[in-house]
């Protein structure tokens, strides 16, 4: 019994530590200016973004000893991207709730009218307080 058990801790350590988000845009029409900003950021692991004609959402995966300033890191990147796109409003969140929801945007790969009540549905998430 005690062989399994030593046997099964590194396995449940390494597989526990390897939770890495991807990068993804959606849709790709200002992949370079927020790529630069996100990619200049070394307290991410990775980020999914969602933009439309009057916003730009990016839910970012914080790594986990820069938790505790995350809401530093939340308003530094969201200071960097309103100077890219001063014509959009903004949101940069570290919630896990809106990452989902990003996700599921792009999976579904959503268009115009759908894509605007699901960014106005996040918009509303980011408000609750959790």
């Amino acid at each position: 019994m005690k062989k399994i058990v030593w046997w099964s801790i590194p396995f449940v350590l390494l597989t526990a530590c390897s939770n890495n988000v991807a990068q993804e845009i959606y849709p790709e029409n200002d992949v370079p200016e927020i790529v630069q900003v996100l990619n200049e950021n070394k307290s991410i692991n990775g980020y999914k973004s969602i933009t439309d004609k009057n916003d730009v959402i990016v839910a970012i995966d914080i790594r986990r000893m820069s938790r505790f300033s995350k809401d530093k890191i939340e308003k530094k990147i969201k200071k960097q991207l309103e100077e890219k796109f001063p014509e959009k409003e903004v949101l940069v969140t570290g919630d896990l709730k809106i990452r989902w929801e990003v996700e599921k945007i792009i999976k579904e790969n959503m268009q115009t009218d759908k894509l605007k009540k699901s960014i106005d549905q996040i918009k509303s998430l980011s408000k609750e307080a959790t």
